[in-house]
């Protein structure tokens, strides 16, 4: 049995889940790198084989790093145990790692290999194919055969179906010609706006664009007397010539 190092991680920490817990300088489930550590002091053996570039383990490396858990679950130091553990023999590792009489490793293959039980959602077994049915014979003797019926006369075609003309009365009152649509002219959707001009001085009119009435001789006369303002400023910025005179 070889595992990684991954898988070795969790075989060792399922078998230390039932023993003792280990006080707090230490940790109580090792991790990939604690064992590459322990490899690297003499605590674990080099790994057993290799699978291209991932290093495989086996049961002895299992033994190795429980037995060091215990240990140090004990109160053992780092150098009391390698003085004790390294190069151990199975026999030794197997009597301080107390491994649980049902390892996970084996309960794992028993699961992986146990026969499992039909879902309910499972479709049922097809039932089986009938036999095929014995060709038809001769009736036995003395046996007055079946009456055959009749055939049945087939309806003409030209009644299977109304003709369009007859199936539509639209056809029937408008006659034989079918109707055509004619395309009607665009109708302008709103008339021309009306807009109103004043002019307030030789280049300057006044637009009236708001669809308002005709302004009236008062109007004219009251937009006239306010609008010397505007061309005061209007003559300012050059918008308009210095003699443009007011209407």
């Amino acid at each position: 049995m070889e595992w990684t190092i991954g898988e070795l991680v969790e075989r060792a920490s399922a078998a230390l889940a039932s023993g003792a817990r280990l006080n707090g300088r230490v940790r109580d489930v090792p991790n990939e790198r604690l064992i590459r550590w322990y490899s690297t002091i003499g605590l674990l053996d080099p790994p057993s084989a290799r699978r291209g570039r991932v290093a495989l383990y086996g049961r002895r490396h299992l033994l190795q790093l429980i037995a060091v858990k215990r240990r140090q679950a004990d109160g053992r130091t780092i150098a009391e145990i390698q003085a004790e553990l390294a190069g151990a023999a199975d026999q030794v590792l197997e009597t301080i790692a107390r491994l649980p009489e049902t390892p996970a490793e084996t309960v794992a293959e028993t699961v992986a290999t146990r026969t499992p039980r039909p879902r309910f959602w499972a479709e049922p077994p097809s039932a089986p194919a009938a036999p095929p049915s014995a060709p038809a014979g001769p009736p036995p003797a003395g046996t007055a055969p079946l009456p055959v019926p009749p055939p049945v006369p087939a309806a003409p075609a030209a009644a299977s179906a109304p003709s369009p003309a007859a199936a539509s009365p639209l056809s029937a009152v408008a006659g034989s010609a079918p109707a055509t649509s004619t395309t009607e002219e665009p109708r302008p959707s709103a008339l021309p706006a009306i807009v109103h001009g004043v002019r307030l001085a030789t280049g300057v009119t006044l637009l009236l664009d708001g669809g308002g009435r005709t302004p009236s001789p008062d109007d004219l006369a009251e937009i006239a007397a306010t609008s010397g303002a505007l061309l005061a400023v209007l003559r300012e910025r050059g918008l308009i010539s210095p003699e443009g005179r007011q209407s």
